[in-house]
């Protein structure tokens, strides 16, 4: 989910003194960038649709190439998805898939009493088309515009404490959020050591800011007090207390004059959870009947390497802690577990990379070629589909672990992974893979749980195909 990850200012926890006066304004080309990029990216998307549907109708083309990237330029306008400061991918996700159907709506509306039936039906296929041609040209161009710093909006923090200094870290790691955090404002530099420069009180720092647009971010928890009426900010978003509460689904709520935040509960869930496994059965099962041909060309392959049994099944942790009997085929050699113990008794190293990862970047049970070539594009994991489609698994959902993997987390932890059914595919996968350590897993696990939705897995599926062949972080 990192396109890129920016080294942070760390221990720059200095004075007011430690930026210049005047913060530098954002150039024309930044801005024209930042106003000018997605909306011309969309309307070239729809233009490529268009231009790949034969018009079925009377002269109603020259009509459709004004209308349908009109349509999707003012929906993407009135949703906010211009607006690219603090909306995470998967919120993006959701609002183009609205945008694309209502931009297609619009425009087939305003076409089909002119252009007939013939010429609705090609834009109507049309409009279908320009949504993923523009969430890829967003893709695509978002780390160009994270660049040349013209994605989303500075920010500064307003508080002090370990929560500001985590947040600054996260909106630095993940600036496809939006939100560059330049500074934090408050009473004293204190402690901990912030990984973005001190700029002095909240009105110390609106002064140097000369009415520069900034967003301010309030750390609830670490700024009692913030009276938010006279904050000199013209967006202001209020990070709440309470590290359990879901990001990706909640509504306000006013209650008496106090702010609300409602959260869905788990038996809200259920019929969505229902729709969840209808669509992995309509995904699993064609995708096991292609895939068994491969499978059988890498048993093959696996026999010729290692003699023994290509196929196995390895038991790991699942919904509610019970047992579940995964399919693999055997990508290590079949005496791995002596291996493996071996190497951990002899380098000290191995052993501290296994204890914090329980992965190793060189693992000596692993098959010459042809083990590495399917850990590396997850191959080795198309059996996996078998367990889909009979319930073991979900086709998203965290990685179900072994019993030893597990043990390492929290008992707390343990009881909430148990609580969903593990996945073929993750949040884990697509973010970080094997490059996390149980600290890292723990946070996107915990991420994904608290925040599930139908939209979420959207995001999780398509991220997965240029996870795989991207092959970071595999082990």
């Amino acid at each position: 989910m990192q396109e890129m990850v920016p080294t942070p200012a760390a221990g720059f926890a200095g004075t007011a003194r430690s930026l210049p006066g005047l913060l530098p304004r954002p150039g024309w080309q930044q801005a024209a960038l930042r106003r000018l990029a997605l909306p011309a990216a969309d309307a070239a998307a729809a233009v490529a649709a268009l231009a790949a549907v034969p018009p079925q109708a009377g002269a109603w083309d020259w009509r459709a190439a004004l209308l349908l990237p009109a349509c999707f330029g003012a929906v993407h306008l009135w949703l906010g998805l211009y607006d690219t400061a603090g909306r995470a991918s998967p919120e993006r996700l959701r609002l183009r898939v609205i945008g694309a159907l209502l931009a297609t709506g619009l425009a087939v509306a305003l076409l089909a009493p002119g252009g007939g039936p013939g010429a609705a039906a090609a834009l109507l296929l049309a409009g279908l088309l320009a949504a993923p041609l523009g969430l890829l040209a967003e893709l695509l161009l978002r780390p160009l515009l994270i660049r040349a710093s013209a994605w989303g909006a500075r920010a500064i923090l307003l508080g002090q404490g370990p929560a500001t200094a985590g947040l600054a870290e996260r909106l630095l790691r993940q600036p496809e959020l939006g939100l560059r955090p330049i500074g934090f404002a408050a009473g004293t530099p204190g402690e901990p050591p912030m990984p973005v420069p001190y700029l002095g009180t909240v009105a110390e720092a609106a002064r140097r800011l000369d009415g520069h647009p900034v967003v301010g971010i309030a750390v609830m928890p670490e700024c009692p007090g913030l009276e938010f009426a006279g904050l000199p900010f013209r967006r202001v978003i209020a990070l709440p207390a309470g590290p359990g509460l879901p990001a990706l689904r909640v509504r306000p709520r006013s209650l008496g004059g106090e702010l609300g935040l409602e959260v869905a509960g788990p038996a809200a869930e259920g019929p969505h959870r229902r729709i969840k496994r209808g669509l992995e059965l309509c995904v699993a099962v064609p995708a096991l009947l292609l895939a068994l041909p491969v499978i059988g060309l890498l048993v093959l392959a696996i026999r010729l390497i290692s003699p023994g049994p290509a196929l196995y099944v390895q038991p790991r942790v699942g919904y509610r802690g019970r047992p579940v009997r995964i399919l693999k085929l055997r990508t290590m050699h079949r005496d791995a577990e002596a291996l493996l113990a071996d190497l951990l008794a002899r380098d000290p190293a191995a052993r501290a990379e296994w204890d914090r990862h329980m992965k190793l970047a060189r693992d000596p049970r692993v098959l010459p070629w042809i083990g590495e070539a399917m850990r590396r594009s997850s191959l080795d994991e198309l059996p996996q589909l078998w367990n889909v489609v009979c319930g073991d698994l979900s086709l998203i959902g965290p990685r179900p672990f072994p019993a030893y993997h597990v043990s390492r987390f929290s008992a707390e932890f343990q009881e909430l992974r148990a609580s969903v059914k593990p996945g073929l595919t993750g949040l884990w996968q697509v973010s970080e893979r094997s490059d996390a350590d149980l600290t890292r897993q723990e946070a996107i696990d915990r991420f994904y749980i608290r925040n599930w939705s139908l939209w979420l897995d959207l995001y999780i599926l398509l991220k997965t195909v240029p996870a795989v062949l991207a092959a970071r972080g595999a082990r």
